[in-house]
């Protein structure tokens, strides 16, 4: 406590600020970067740390006001590095602001997780979509089976954390738990959603769509009941691991498998299915 009192949350891991200029650097220009960096937000106090003999680059220390590896003080480093050619006009000088340290790290780590997680979701949904469409012979299932699929996902990852937050009290996840339960919790339920579909799709050659549904549902329910209580146990066992990142996937993935057994698979896509399928004719089932 009272080391908290006498230094800013910040000083646990300063940010570096490097300063390439082409030419020497007054010492009122240095003052005017300093100055110019301090009032960025949440910027707590800027230093100088060292000087090249030629002036031509200067190492600043910048500590923020926050916890360096909070959300709002990454959005702040964020915000500083955006504007870098801005507060290197405004101090009158001509160069290039480099920025390193546990924050600067922190936001590459989050603008390079989400260009992840739009590519690989991109590319995972449509190579799947595609694959369905040659498996079940159909246009339409596809569309009910990766809709279902990502259903399924957004309401794990949101009642996962919810729940992390109200049980656990973790506020907040690493940027890597939602592309990790993505591509695990999609390759788990698009085999459940080819297991119902196949079986429905066999006994619609014989029956209404809604017997059907109801053989299909009958049928494939125990296997996928047991699956999916066996799989969500299995990244429970994750949930004993000192690590924060593991124990939250392993809890989400857990959810999230539950979630596509029970309400997914078991009501939500046999009752898409009832209602937006139609029966066959007769001319066209033979």
């Amino acid at each position: 406590m009272i080391l908290e009192k006498k230094f800013e949350k910040g000083e646990l891991a300063p940010t570096t600020v490097i300063l390439e200029s082409p030419k020497p650097v007054t010492v009122e220009q240095q003052e005017k970067l300093k100055k110019v960096l301090s009032n960025q937000p949440h910027v707590s106090s800027v230093r100088v740390n060292r000087i090249t003999e030629n002036q031509k680059v200067i190492n600043y220390s910048l500590t923020f006001k926050g916890n360096p590896y909070f959300t709002s003080t990454i959005d702040a480093m964020e915000k500083v590095i955006n504007k870098s050619g801005k507060i290197i006009d405004n101090s009158g000088l001509v160069g290039k602001l480099y920025f390193a340290g546990e924050t600067a790290t922190k936001v590459d780590d989050r603008a390079t997780n989400n260009r992840d997680v739009l590519v690989i979701v991109l590319l995972e949904t449509i190579l799947i979509f595609a694959m369905l469409i040659i498996l079940t012979k159909s246009f339409k299932m596809p569309i009910y089976m990766m809709g279902t699929i990502l259903i399924s996902f957004l309401a794990a990852l949101g009642l996962g954390t919810f729940l992390s937050s109200l049980f656990f009290d973790i506020s907040t996840v690493s940027d890597r738990v939602p592309l990790y339960a993505f591509v695990f919790l999609v390759a788990l339920g698009i085999d459940y959603n080819i297991m119902l579909i196949s079986r429905f799709q066999e006994e619609q050659k014989k029956h209404t769509v809604k017997e059907a549904v109801e053989i299909a549902v009958a049928s494939t329910g125990g296997v996928i009941s047991s699956a999916g209580i066996i799989l969500a146990a299995t990244f429970a066992v994750l949930m004993t691991q000192p690590i924060q990142l593991l124990f939250v996937f392993g809890f989400i993935v857990a959810v999230g498998i539950l979630l596509d057994t029970f309400f997914i698979r078991g009501i939500l896509l046999p009752g898409l299915i009832v209602l937006l399928e139609k029966d066959k004719k007769p001319s066209e089932s033979r």
